[in-house]
């Protein structure tokens, strides 16, 4: 679940790639635009951010496969409207009836998750031959 939560990284740094671009007269590269079932289906159930457009627009196909990882989450009824992180989504938990303790927790085991996807990734880089 850690790495769903991870679209926040590039709903915040896509829309900054994009006004670098602009600001520097550099124009980003078009993306070919094949299928995007996924977004087109995360579209479909309600659960599309605006925020997501720079980083889908910016690369529509990598968009859609990461969004084909965590798509079933959100539409398989697993996690209630509650589940979510970030802004809108406490807005839709409160809403929902979640408590302000449940939404700490989940903001917690992010926190949690992170740390041990580091822990993991920074020894399996220091295994790789010229790594350091």
């Amino acid at each position: 679940m850690g790495a769903p939560l991870s679209i926040h990284s590039c709903s915040l740094g896509a829309p900054i790639l994009l006004e670098e671009t602009t600001a520097s007269g550099t124009a980003p590269a078009a993306e070919p635009v094949g299928a995007t079932p996924a977004c087109d289906g995360v579209k479909q159930i309600g659960q599309w951010n605006k925020a997501w457009d720079p980083f889908f627009n910016l690369d529509p196909m990598w968009a859609d496969q990461f969004m084909a990882a965590g798509a079933a989450i959100y539409g398989s009824g697993v996690f209630t409207a509650k589940a979510p992180g970030t802004r809108r989504h406490i807005k839709g938990a409160l809403a929902s009836g979640a408590s302000v303790a449940e939404i700490m927790e989940v903001v917690k085991l992010c926190v949690a998750q992170v740390i041990q996807a580091c822990n993991l990734g920074v020894q399996i880089l220091a295994e790789e031959p010229g790594a350091t």
